[in-house]
């Protein structure tokens, strides 16, 4: 089934990046990402084929740091923007987003490279025991069964378990994974803890916000405003749900939105002002597609203010990745 599973997720993200032809720099770090997405795919799905765990993932953990620092604009925009792959490769980019999102509160916080570090680690291994679980979940679309119900529930303290019998001996580390679905009230699984560790609070606000905005089987992706909304009605995520809200802005980069001149964009970089990304428009008025993409800043002035993000986020899809990224 592992098997079975890495050899669909490498020939989606070798379609993928077949059609990346550009050399800019844009494309090369969006290519960057999906290198880390496949190195990661052996170390969650097959855990126990490496010789070394620990250092394993902490060289991915410490790749993934890194890259968001060097563009954190690419980063989001490869969580947000809808690809082929992000069914069938479900489990492995939530955790790599997850890892992302950390990445980005961490720089936010000033928690410094170690500590960051260490909370990506745990990002990325906070669902160790139902990775190929979460993959058959994307593609269900009928409730759940009671063994998957059984295999939720127990998660965090299996994938702990998990972690110690593949040497990770780091307490932080281990309790954050196992405490990941707690929340401070008493009302999170599996132990209904009163008191959570601050690093496994942090991994589920960005497992909760990277859920949000990822499609399921019958389902779109999340809408990052409303995304925000509800992040923010969960009283146990408010503290670093807000860090996150800030950080991606109104209009995430990877988000399709609709402007005043009736064009159709996806949004490339944030700006100062969170209303006013920069964006590359895809269709125009009419809503057909153009022949040479335009970037474009949205200030208001500009005729091509933001009206709102386009219900369905689906609509840009691979093909038009080459001549975005070109434009980032």
């Amino acid at each position: 089934m592992h098997a079975q599973l890495a050899s669909q997720a490498a020939h989606a993200a070798a379609s993928i990046a077949g059609d990346l032809t550009t050399d800019s720099p844009s494309t090369m770090r969006w290519q960057q990402w999906q290198e880390l997405a496949d190195d990661l795919e052996p170390a969650l799905l097959t855990p126990q084929s490496l010789a070394d765990f620990p250092s394993a993932l902490q060289d991915a953990a410490t790749r993934l740091q890194r890259l968001v620092v060097a563009d954190p604009d690419i980063a989001i925009f490869h969580l947000v923007f809808a690809t082929a792959d992000k069914i069938r490769r479900y489990s492995v980019l939530h955790a790599m987003h997850t890892g992302m999102l950390l990445a980005l509160v961490g720089d936010r916080k000033d928690w410094g490279e170690p500590r960051t570090v260490l909370a990506i680690q745990a990002g990325l291994t906070m669902n160790l025991s139902i990775m190929s679980l979460q993959v058959d979940l994307a593609q269900q679309s009928e409730p759940l069964s009671e063994a998957q119900r059984d295999a939720i529930q127990e998660h965090p303290l299996r994938s702990r378990q998990m972690l110690q019998d593949l040497g990770v001996t780091h307490n932080d580390w281990l309790q954050a994974v196992a405490e990941h679905h707690e929340q401070g009230d008493g009302k999170g699984y599996p132990l209904g803890l009163n008191q959570v560790h601050p690093l496994a609070d942090a991994i589920h606000t960005c497992d909760i916000f990277g859920a949000k905005l990822s499609p399921r089987q019958g389902r779109n992706s999340m809408l990052s405003p409303r995304a925000a909304a509800e992040i923010l009605r969960l009283r146990s995520v408010g503290y670093f749900g807000a860090t996150i809200i800030r950080e991606l802005g109104l209009y995430p980069p990877g988000c399709l939105v609709e402007l005043a001149s009736g064009e159709m964009a996806v949004v490339v970089r944030r700006m100062p002002d969170q209303n006013s990304p920069d964006v590359v428009v895809l269709k125009d008025h009419q809503g057909q597609p153009l022949s040479t993409l335009v970037r474009s800043h949205t200030r208001r002035d500009s005729g091509r203010h933001i009206i709102s993000a386009t219900m369905d986020q689906r609509w840009a899809s691979t093909q038009h990745l080459p001549g975005i990224l070109a434009l980032m």
